[in-house]
């Protein structure tokens, strides 16, 4: 499956985005709350920029359907 991606976001960047830390957001991680990183080489990973703004999108909507 080919996946249309314009950004990929390192932790700490997504960490500083969403204002929480980085372990905060590997715990989102294994919550579900967001999608497992992708590999970007051997030893890095990220996350593409249209799952961080879907997460967004989610948490807009929850809000006002509170």
């Amino acid at each position: 499956m080919t996946v249309n991606i314009n950004k990929v976001h390192r932790p700490k960047v997504v960490a500083k985005m969403l204002n929480v830390s980085d372990s905060t957001i590997w715990r989102m991680v294994l919550q579900g709350k967001l999608k497992k990183p992708i590999k970007i080489s051997s030893r890095a990973v990220g996350f593409p920029d249209n799952e961080i703004q879907a997460y967004l999108n989610q948490q807009i909507e929850e809000r006002d359907n509170a």
